[in-house]
């Protein structure tokens, strides 16, 4: 009989963790980007992307999403080497980490904008973000994207304003503005 208890006991506990785990969303990557635009001479837009994110959704709310700076891509390769040696110095920093928890409860399946606040950490400081986003619900798969850009500065996490200035120097000393817009367009598949 102990036996038997012990069995169902066991069985009970994997198919509780495999419920919770079919619960879980994981960051689609082929669907999933980060966006900036690096601002040169106060007129001159140059957009980024990256895509190389993981990361996960779970049934609380809870996620974190992990940014590899190495996938940029801006669309010219030398501009591309030059923003992760230069600037961003990705070699000797780990991928940006964007952490929080979304009331998970009040996102019945649909469309929700909300702000969500966040914990990112950059070039090894954290600081508290608030994304305004629209949210879409499908039950199998959850959308993020960005209702509103974040104007995110080197400053806020330490980047080093020399970092910039030898970023500029390689472009003909033109003034590059030390703030970007961010948008966020995310993918979580169960």
């Amino acid at each position: 009989m102990k036996k038997t208890l012990s069995t169902l006991t066991m069985t009970l506990a994997l198919l509780s963790s495999a419920s919770f785990s079919a619960d879980n969303y994981t960051i689609d990557s082929n669907y999933s980007s980060v966006s900036f635009a690096t601002i040169k001479k106060q007129y001159i837009v140059e957009p980024a992307t990256i895509n190389t994110l993981s990361g996960t959704l779970d049934s609380s709310g809870e996620f974190n999403v992990s940014i590899d700076l190495n996938g940029i891509d801006t669309g010219v390769e030398i501009r591309n080497t030059r923003l992760n040696e230069i600037f961003f110095e990705s070699a000797k920093h780990p991928p940006v980490t964007v952490t929080g928890k979304v009331d998970w409860s009040s996102l019945g399946e649909g469309s929700h904008k909300m702000k969500v606040p966040t914990e990112v950490t950059l070039f090894g400081n954290t600081k508290s973000i608030e994304f305004s986003v629209v949210i879409l619900n499908a039950g199998d798969t959850v959308m993020v994207s960005s209702s509103v850009p974040v104007i995110i500065g080197a400053a806020d996490f330490g980047i080093p304003s020399k970092n910039l200035t030898e970023l500029a120097a390689t472009v003909g000393d033109i003034g590059i503005s030390d703030r970007v817009p961010l948008t966020l367009n995310l993918t979580f598949k169960k």
